[in-house]
């Protein structure tokens, strides 16, 4: 009776451990969530949620795991996504599917918009979903290529949504590769990222793979501790080969999303600084490569327009802002123009080009900078900072992964006929509030670099700390 009572204890204990409990509920939820999908019903939000709800619950439990099976690891990291592939997307998707079949049969998504007179013949069952069907593309030259190579395929769902899914596994390869599977969890069990890719079929996760290639081939240490000075002044400077392969796959990022674009700067930036000019046109030219390529088809002898700037969205566009729905409270102008938010995310960029020690700290605080300042914010873009979190630790980065389902509330009210695309202000509280203050207990916890005095760059990998 003894051994048995033992034997109870013990199987009950493990089912009841922070591994067990994480994975059993992430597994739930996706298995909840998955048939709630579809937007345009307002009844499915609210399963939605709870399937969110407890995937949070599972990953919030999963930040307690001590150690993990690399089987384990994976068997979770793909057996959600696996789930989730089968749920509806969201409405992108269809514009995905669109400009991949226009440009097998001729057309460039650039010239025409999916409502084009010229482009009738073409129309399919799902082409009423396409979002914004008058504006024409406005995703960079190589998405239109991944486009078209899945179209020319088939034109479905479930072929785009896999072909997400495995540039999101790639990452969880790349980052479990560096940081162990322990740590990997921040991005490979992430509600949010789960939804994003798997559920959501949103194509983030390409430039996302290749963010996260040029990160580890610059950032060659394990940069933990980003108070430590004195071990960053230790490490040797870069090699030359480490420079082009980051250059590389920057521009591989920005030819899939412009967003990208400063970490170009940036890592030319720490050349400079390291008195190391050759690499300056290495840069230059493999970092541009990506674009001029993938870019020439779409252009003639006049004109590139891989940029709908007239558009109506483009130009004042709102979806979940931060700050600029604070400033618009005091200036009525701001709000209708969307490019006025360009100087200051400039001017930060420019700050963190004087205080980054690393691609590391440069990326995910330029990525902090994007969402706070930007008029524009949807969920799934808060999938572009979360594999640094498996670096840094970052509980601003966490607590995003769980109050991102805030942002849901904008297409419910959609879903009812309430067609103001604008959060209530207990909503953009819910949501944002855990982001910043989160983010405050990083800096204070492991960041105080922000505030120290700028030294210059020696003969080294990184900026020594100074005093002076």
């Amino acid at each position: 009776m003894k051994g048995t009572s033992r034997f109870q204890s013990l199987a009950l204990s493990s089912l009841l451990a922070p591994k067990t409990m994480s994975s059993f509920l992430l597994i739930l939820g996706c298995v909840w969530m998955m048939p709630y999908g579809n937007f345009v019903d307002s009844q499915v939000f609210r399963p939605f949620w709870i399937g969110y709800g407890l995937m949070g619950i599972g990953f919030a439990l999963s930040w307690t795991i001590r150690q993990i099976t690399p089987i384990h690891f994976w068997a979770i990291a793909i057996g959600c996504r696996g789930l989730l592939l089968f749920m509806h997307p969201g409405d992108d998707i269809w514009r995905y599917l669109w400009e991949g079949l226009i440009q097998n049969n001729g057309f460039s998504p650039y010239h025409f918009a999916p409502d084009a007179s010229e482009l009738l013949s073409y129309r399919t069952d799902w082409w009423s979903s396409i979002n914004h069907p008058s504006v024409s593309a406005i995703y960079p030259p190589l998405t239109q290529w991944g486009f078209r190579f899945l179209a020319a395929i088939a034109p479905s769902v479930t072929l785009f949504k896999s072909a997400f899914i495995a540039a999101d596994l790639g990452i969880c390869y790349l980052l479990s590769r560096r940081y162990g599977h322990r740590r990997a969890i921040d991005y490979a069990w992430s509600p949010i990222v789960l939804y994003s890719f798997a559920g959501g079929g949103h194509y983030d996760s390409w430039f996302l793979l290749a963010l996260v290639a040029a990160w580890l081939s610059f950032d060659k240490d394990d940069l933990d501790d980003l108070n430590d000075g004195q071990s960053l002044a230790k490490s040797s400077r870069l090699p030359l080969h480490a420079y082009g392969w980051s250059a590389w796959w920057i521009g591989v990022s920005v030819a899939f999303k412009w967003i990208s674009l400063p970490l170009i700067v940036f890592i030319a930036w720490r050349g400079v600084r390291q008195g190391r000019w050759i690499v300056i046109p290495l840069i230059a030219i493999l970092g541009s490569l990506p674009i001029i390529l993938t870019a020439l088809a779409f252009c003639d002898g006049t004109a590139c327009p891989l940029i709908p700037t007239s558009s109506v969205f483009v130009s004042y566009g709102r979806s979940a802002e931060l700050i600029p729905h604070l400033l618009g409270h005091v200036w009525e102008a701001s709000r209708w123009e969307n490019k006025l938010f360009a100087i200051p995310l400039a001017l930060w960029v420019g700050w963190l080009m004087l205080r980054a020690k690393s691609f590391l700290q440069f990326a995910e605080w330029y990525f902090f900078g994007v969402f706070i300042l930007s008029p524009i914010t949807h969920a799934w873009y808060f999938t572009w900072i979360v594999p640094f979190a498996v670096s840094s630790h970052n509980w601003g980065t966490r607590f995003l992964s769980l109050s991102a389902s805030t942002y849901f509330a904008l297409p419910y009210r959609q879903s009812i006929g309430e067609f103001l695309w604008k959060l209530r202000p207990v909503e953009r509280i819910a949501l944002w509030l855990p982001f910043v203050t989160g983010w405050l207990g990083h800096i204070r916890l492991s960041s105080r670099w922000l505030i120290k005095n700028r030294a210059p760059l020696q003969n080294s990998y990184s900026m020594p700390r100074s005093d002076s």
